[in-house]
């Protein structure tokens, strides 16, 4: 099998899921690096996480000591393409929690990029994000928030990412950000092709065919906007992710899961190895194979360990 018909396996190993949805859910640097070597060993080539309390795993992504720590675990224990979220919020007007600007925002990556610890890809999200309500245990809970990405966060990010060697995974929430994705590429900072891209989908209960229409509007979009290759993969949160990486699979992209974004609970919680093993079943069963981290640098174009 030719290495462009190779599926990249991401794996979304904790997001903000608590561990009363799905007990696996990784908090602390140790159980996230652990989840990590069984990903890799079940087929997958790049994973994600969130910085956590390690006891009540509260979100602590501007905390870098619980991010490096578990960049370092991961790096010193699998092969794997990892990277870390970034992202502060602060409180407005007693009532708005809005995203910091960029430079606070990064700073656990900055500070571990300063320490020599190994980043080779870095998030960059593409505008604006906010649901009205996310579920919660007892429900949806209204959003207070807007998670900002300005034009001049993209610059400050992608800037980033290019002086320190680091390949760019771009996030779009909405079709919209693909104009987004247009000016970082004309201001020249997007990096050398393939551009790595993620395209967020609907998520929280919605149905196969809204997310294959958006899925196809984003690509639509893309096609007409960005001549650059494009190494993509459809992301869905809060909902069953097989589907989707199913129709992904089937149109040449790459493929995500994880507990991180969905939690499985009505499935018996299963692990993120769990859920890896049965992405692989699923690509082979459409005649692709999963690629392995250093097939995914090649792919990517990243520089070999």
């Amino acid at each position: 099998m030719s290495l462009r018909d190779k599926v990249i396996i991401e794996v979304a190993l904790n997001e903000n899921q608590m561990r009363a949805a799905n007990p696996n859910v990784p908090y602390s640097p140790e159980e996230i690096a652990r989840s990590a070597r069984e990903c890799q060993d079940a087929g997958a080539a790049v994973v994600h996480y969130h910085g956590r309390d390690p006891t009540t795993g509260a979100p602590m992504m501007s905390d870098a000591g619980v991010s490096l720590a578990a960049q370092r675990l991961i790096n010193e224990t699998t092969s794997l393409i990892a990277y870390p979220t970034y992202g502060s919020m602060t409180r407005v007007l007693d009532y708005y929690d809005i995203g910091e600007p960029a430079p606070q925002r990064f700073g656990h990556i900055v500070q571990g990029i300063k320490e020599g610890i190994r980043f080779e890809v870095g998030p960059v999200d593409l505008g604006a994000y906010d649901a009205n309500a996310f579920p919660g245990p007892d429900g949806m809970i209204p959003s207070t928030g807007l998670l900002m990405n300005t034009g001049a966060d993209h610059k400050f990010k992608a800037k980033f990412c290019s002086d320190n060697g680091m390949k760019i995974t771009f996030a779009l929430f909405d079709t919209r950000h693909v104009r987004n994705l247009k000016n970082v590429i004309d201001w020249g900072i997007s990096g050398r092709g393939p551009l790595i891209v993620k395209y967020f989908l609907n998520g929280f209960g919605a149905s196969i065919g809204s997310e294959l229409r958006l899925l196809t509007h984003y690509r639509e979009e893309m096609a007409e906007l960005v001549s650059e290759p494009i190494s993509w993969m459809p992301v869905t949160g809060g909902g069953d992710q097989f589907p989707m990486c199913a129709a992904g699979l089937a149109l040449g992209g790459h493929a995500r899961v994880g507990i991180g974004d969905y939690h499985y609970a009505e499935q018996g919680a299963p692990t993120n190895a769990a859920l890896v093993e049965r992405l692989v079943g699923l690509a082979r069963a459409i005649g692709r194979e999963p690629a392995t981290p250093a097939e995914a640098r090649e792919i990517w174009r990243l520089t070999p360990l």
